[in-house]
């Protein structure tokens, strides 16, 4: 019977002997790579992780850099093929989220590509020669940290596989920041004209100040007349503002309500209540906090889309149509 394996922090001061002892046999033994580059003076500002079984024994080990690099990935020999590795890579990506990075990446021997690829990661640029040995550049975007309507916070993004992107792209497509309310509104536009067939939008309230601008509600329309099988769904937590004042995006959905749908989740929101749009299945824009324009937004960021829709569905299934919505007809 196998001897399960759990994977620990590791202290390079304390298990120091350890995890040179695994990359040693690992690395400079087995695949030859020179000692002046396997030991680089970045271990002692490092995260380390180390897989050890029931008795104590160290079977791997790998690496978390400052920078949200994943680095130095060894198995012993002997014990390859049960698991290990991915539970190694697991334990630094969970790590890297922990302490707030937003992407994690790592130089990926080139034969081990596809195994990074079943961890979430995807591959950026050419293949290069690292200590002698083919690599490929690649990264996995972490869920971003909001906070999801009650009852939520069990919800777990799944990463979704995308195909390799190029270099350039991979620049072109970086996260926006934006601050302030104006700044706010040209990102949520932003996204909102690239959207083709689908649009998920949360927010307490729909404010007017930018919900009810007139960019907003003209790209919202523009996507539900683009084409017959558009999916437009909205979520709000109070209908008074909207009913009191007159809001274009609720007129809108009055006039076009086989395509634009608004439901109602019954809860008070906080100052740490997000407000998040998706669109299609890699752009989002985001405010941490409903109550400050200042957010993050990304066209190409599927592992985060991904997140975001999985929260707006299990709301939507929690929420309700309302009755004072439907004095309005929508």
């Amino acid at each position: 019977m196998a001897i399960p394996v759990h994977v620990i922090s590791a202290d390079w001061t304390l298990d120091k002997e350890s995890l040179q002892r695994i990359r040693e046999e690992v690395f400079i033994i087995e695949q030859h790579v020179p000692r002046e580059i396997e030991w680089d003076g970045e271990d002692e500002h490092s995260t380390h992780f180390m897989a050890i079984n029931e008795i104590g024994e160290p079977l791997g080990c790998a690496r978390l850099l400052p920078s949200g690099q994943i680095g130095r990935m060894a198995v012993l020999q002997r014990h390859r093929g049960a698991g290990i590795g991915a539970l190694l890579l697991d334990a630094a990506v969970q790590a890297a989220s922990q302490l707030g990075h937003e992407r994690v990446f790592l130089h990926a021997q080139s034969y081990a590509e596809t195994f990074y690829r079943k961890g979430g990661f995807l591959p950026y640029g050419e293949e290069f020669m690292e200590a002698g040995i083919a690599h490929i550049a690649m990264e996995m975007k972490l869920p971003l940290g909001f906070t999801p309507p009650a009852g939520l916070a069990d919800t777990h993004p799944e990463v979704r596989k995308e195909s390799p992107r190029t270099a350039a792209q991979h620049e072109a497509t970086s996260p926006r920041r934006f601050n302030g309310l104006d700044d706010a509104c040209d990102a949520l536009c932003e996204l909102l004209n690239n959207a083709k067939r689908r649009l998920l939008l949360l927010n307490p309230f729909l404010e007017h100040e930018l919900f009810d601008r007139e960019c907003v509600v003209d790209a919202i329309s523009k996507l539900a007349r683009s084409a017959p099988a558009v999916e437009i769904r909205i979520i709000v937590f109070d209908t008074k503002l909207l009913i009191d004042r007159s809001h274009r995006l609720v007129e809108l959905a009055r006039r076009l309500d086989e395509k634009i749908s608004i439901q109602v989740y019954r809860e008070v929101p906080n100052a740490q209540t997000s407000s998040f749009a998706c669109v299609d299945l890699d752009g989002y824009w985001l405010l941490p906090s409903y109550e400050k324009y200042e957010g993050i937004s990304d066209l190409d960021d599927p592992v985060n889309n991904q997140g975001l829709t999985d929260a707006f569905r299990t709301s939507w299934e929690k929420s309700r149509q309302s009755s004072e919505l439907r004095t309005l007809r929508i």
